[in-house]
């Protein structure tokens, strides 16, 4: 596998080739998920470089990729969603050019809110095909929702001293009344950034995030569509994948005991020991379950598309 990192208008980003030099390529964009992340999946609290592995697993089929930066790295706060689509415009067209890539046989693959992405630009970029991970059925509103609920869940089953503290201080209560007023503060504010207790956060990213309507973009997608989420994943519902099955065009599959960062992972999942879990599984490969459904899916989609030429 070879690598070349390329430099597009707002973020770098990074290349790989396979090594067979015989002909063009089949290739496939990666986008990341929320939050100021490398192109290797990587923030400064903590390296999971799922990105990079990733590629890897791509690579090693035979499949050019392209994964890139966040925007604002160092300034998170500043990004919007449009940016964000802007970016994934802009990458899925650099990779689209590149001499080792067949322009005509371009995948997605978006991870989290990059599933999301993923879906909303697809139609207008002529990919043949998207692999939606942990990210598909749901907005990035109702994510979140997702995650709360998981957490509440958690701190109502507390027992002992702990549990009837929580209960005490009515923190379920609280948290939920703060997440609503943050909500409304977001959706009311007229700037971009906010700043909330001193920290400032991107409101504009938010505000078009709740306007986000992805069934909108799965009744519009004819192309296929391979739609996975963990079974151990507490950041995106499994179960959102049902609200799919209706779709003639999407796949989907739940892959056991995988988690949110394409790992398998043998501990219960939760929302309050999350960052401990992901990192005790960073040094794992990416599910091989995952990579057999992957390859499979789009070796039918190749062979498919060649039996209709």
């Amino acid at each position: 596998m070879r690598e070349k990192e390329l430099q597009l208008t707002a973020v770098k980003a990074m290349l790989t080739i396979p090594d067979e030099k015989s002909g063009k390529k089949p290739a496939v964009l990666i986008i990341s998920g929320s939050g100021p992340v490398d192109y290797n999946g990587n923030t400064k609290k903590f390296a999971s470089n799922v990105y990079r592995d990733l590629a890897a697993v791509f690579t090693e089929m035979g499949y050019v990729t392209l994964r890139y930066d966040k925007r604002n790295l160092d300034a998170f706060y500043k990004t919007t969603l449009t940016d964000l689509i802007q970016d994934a415009k802009e990458a899925f067209h650099a990779l689209q050019n590149q001499p080792e890539v067949d322009d005509k046989q371009l995948f997605i693959a978006g991870h989290s809110e990059g599933a999301m992405i993923a879906t909303i630009i697809a139609e207008e970029l002529h990919a043949i095909g998207l692999i939606l991970l942990a990210g598909a059925g749901q907005n990035l509103i109702e994510a979140t929702e997702y995650q709360r609920e998981r957490a509440y869940k958690e701190i109502s089953a507390q027992g002992g001293f702990k549990g009837w503290l929580f209960q005490k201080l009515k923190v379920i209560e609280k948290d939920r009344q703060k997440a609503d007023n943050l909500f409304k503060r977001f959706k009311e504010a007229k700037e971009d950034v906010v700043r909330v207790q001193l920290v400032r956060m991107n409101a504009a990213w938010w505000r078009e995030h709740m306007v986000v309507n992805m069934h909108h973009y799965y009744e519009k997608l004819s192309i296929p569509i391979l739609a996975i989420t963990g079974s151990k994943d507490v950041q995106a519902d499994p179960n959102a994948l049902q609200a799919l099955k209706p779709y003639p065009t999407i796949e989907t599959v739940i892959i056991k005991d995988m988690n949110h960062v394409l790992k398998i992972q043998t501990e219960e999942p939760s929302m309050m020991k999350l960052l401990k879990q992901y990192k005790q599984t960073f040094s794992q490969p990416i599910a091989p379950e995952l990579c057999d459904v992957m390859g499979s899916w789009l070796t039918k989609q190749i062979q498919g598309r060649k039996s209709h030429e």
